[in-house]
């Protein structure tokens, strides 16, 4: 109701009826003890209120998700472990160890993104996660796995297109591609941003996922700095990936909730140590 502003709408997107909607409003209204809705013949819009509930709604309701999810898992506990990855990192090698060590634990998958990886471990959605660095680690446990170089992705007609290396002073004057959704500290590490002489690149267009990077970069619109295990999932025409010899070194970390005592963690990152690191 709070994001259509029509009790008719509204009513037939719950599959209910109008006035059944309308006295569970009056009910919640009566129970918050505060009017959420403003309504005049015209239109019906939110109150003060209602603006704070709805702000607050999405965070509370993946808060109660994360809580059933944890109920979940604990009562499965010894017999299921819910494994996030990041895009690039190959869990196979570690797993497959793992399922032959404990045949009868249930491994379930999850892709991280950048935007919630942090959020993802401490909330109970995964109990544990490979991940790329940097990471918010505040509250959280890791284990560091192993290190990527970076790769320039750029236009194949680029003049620089052709080289076996680069370095980041060839490429200063490129716009470099913004992560949306990323913290500071992923954009500011992956944007190699500031450069090592202190100088700051020229920000271009913002993107969501790889996709949206290897179109821009096609486009002529920006480059962007990849590790080769990304890049290698992702040949395509009118591209190309030049290692760039100067350029920090990309991590990947084994990370979970630290107040996390899990024998299961604790027995996949033994099978990491057993098998090696994913993508060596």
């Amino acid at each position: 109701m709070a994001e259509r502003l029509h009790f008719g709408q509204a009513a037939e997107a719950l599959h209910i009826t109008q006035p059944a909607l309308s006295r569970q409003i009056r009910q919640l209204e009566h129970d918050v003890g505060v009017d959420l809705f403003v309504r005049t013949s015209r239109e019906v819009t939110l109150t003060p209120a209602g603006e704070q509930l709805l702000h607050d709604a999405g965070r509370l309701l993946a808060a109660s998700r994360a809580a059933r999810d944890r109920a979940r898992r604990a009562g499965e506990e010894g017999r299921c472990l819910t494994v996030g990855f990041m895009l690039g990192i190959d869990t196979a090698p570690a797993l497959r160890c793992f399922t032959d060590r404990h045949p009868d634990v249930i491994i379930h998958l999850k892709r991280l993104h950048t935007k919630n990886r942090s959020e993802a471990l401490l909330d109970g959605r995964v109990d544990v996660g490979f991940v790329w660095l940097p990471l918010v680690s505040e509250g959280l446990s890791t284990m560091f796995l192993y290190t990527e170089p970076f790769t320039a992705v750029l236009p194949a007609d680029h003049p620089l297109a052709g080289k076996t290396s680069l370095s980041i002073d060839d490429i200063a004057d490129e716009p470099v591609l913004h992560y949306a959704d990323a913290d500071p500290a992923w954009n500011a590490f992956w944007r190699i941003d500031p450069r090592p002489d202190g100088t700051r690149p020229r920000s271009g267009p913002v993107v969501h996922d790889i996709e949206e990077i290897v179109e821009y970069v096609r486009a002529g619109r920006g480059v962007a700095f990849l590790p080769p295990a990304i890049t290698s999932l992702f040949p395509r025409p009118r591209v190309t990936y030049v290692p760039v010899a100067d350029a920090p070194l990309g991590g990947v970390v084994l990370a979970w909730d630290s107040t996390r005592h899990s024998p299961l963690i604790a027995a996949l990152a033994e099978a990491i140590l057993e098998a090696g690191p994913p993508g060596r």
